[in-house]
Order: structure tokens, then sequence, then C-alpha cells
């Protein structure tokens, strides 16, 4: 199938944190770019919007990122991701880095010189106290039926089905 797409996508579900204002909401980014990303969620900012990202990578890494809306979606339609398209206008040592595991020809690659500086002065956070799989809870959705990975100490926050949306809850037996 053909796209119009300038740039190669690759699909990573990651925990994302996104806002504009005063007006703060929390999503999954999928469909990640060297230039764009879609971040499922149904509270989208209108297009034109320019918001603030920051998103969980697998490493433990934060990467804080800066984007305009380019396209919206909110619908009651299961078939649709509900979300929005985001054109990416700042792009951290983080992100580039992460892209470069998918995309080893990533334009804008940090050089050694920068990795040495951002590793000296950011280290990466110790993860080893959080990699023991007791720390994570596998959640089906009643509703749709997903499994979702929840980490036991965010499960105060009320987690929400990453497909659906509908409340995880934990089924005592």
């Amino acid at each position: 199938m053909k796209t119009d797409r300038k740039h190669e996508r690759f699909v990573r579900r990651l925990e994302t944190e996104f806002s504009s204002g005063d007006k703060n909401y929390r999503g999954i980014s999928s469909d990640l770019s060297t230039n764009g990303l879609f971040i499922r969620t149904i509270h989208p900012f209108a297009p034109g919007s320019i918001i603030d990202i920051t998103i969980h990578l697998p490493d433990g890494a934060t990467s804080r990122l800066k984007g305009r809306v380019r396209r919206a979606i909110k619908t009651h339609i299961t078939t649709f991701k509900n979300g929005m398209g985001v054109e990416l206008i700042e792009k951290d040592f983080h992100y580039i880095n992460f892209l470069k595991t998918f995309m080893p020809d990533v334009q804008g690659a940090p050089s050694d010189e920068e990795i040495r500086y951002e590793t000296e002065t950011h280290p990466k956070p110790d993860i080893k106290a959080e990699s023991n799989s007791s720390d994570f809870l596998i959640l089906a959705c009643s509703k749709c039926g997903v499994k979702n990975k929840v980490r036991t100490s965010k499960m105060s926050l009320g987690p929400k089905c990453g497909k659906c949306g509908s409340a995880l809850v934990i089924n005592q037996a």
C-alpha cells in the first residue's frame, strides 16, 4: 500500500505526556519517525497547536520534544485511532538516539562528542531496581480484551487500556 508519508515510520507504543498551556494529558505514542509521531489519546489538541511532549523510552530515559499538531482525530468509532498527528519542531538527544536503534541512517544523529557530553551531564538512571517482573502487572481490559503492561507504582493513577481507553482493574480471585 503506497502512502504519501515523507519519512519512514515504525510502531512503538511508549508512555507519553503532552501539554499545551495549562492542559496536561497522557497518551501512547506510536508511528514514530524522524520528523513526527502519532499520539493515541482521547484528548487531542486542535491542529496548529504547539505542544510539549515527554516520551518515556524503554531504556529508562525521558525524551522531551516540542511539536505542532497537524491533524486530530476524535471519534467514538472503535476502528479509528483517536489521537493526533504531530510534526516535531524540536528533538532531543534521547529521541534521536532511540531512533538510531531502528533507523541507523537517521539524520541529525549526535556526534561522539555530544554523546560523551550528554552521558557525563545526564547519566542514565539506574533501572536495575525497576527491572523486576514483579514491578509490572499484565492487565487484560474487561471491555476489549487487550493485555496492558502497567507499572505497579502507577496503579494509583488509574491506568487505562491503550486500545479502547477503558479503566483497567485488577481482578480479585
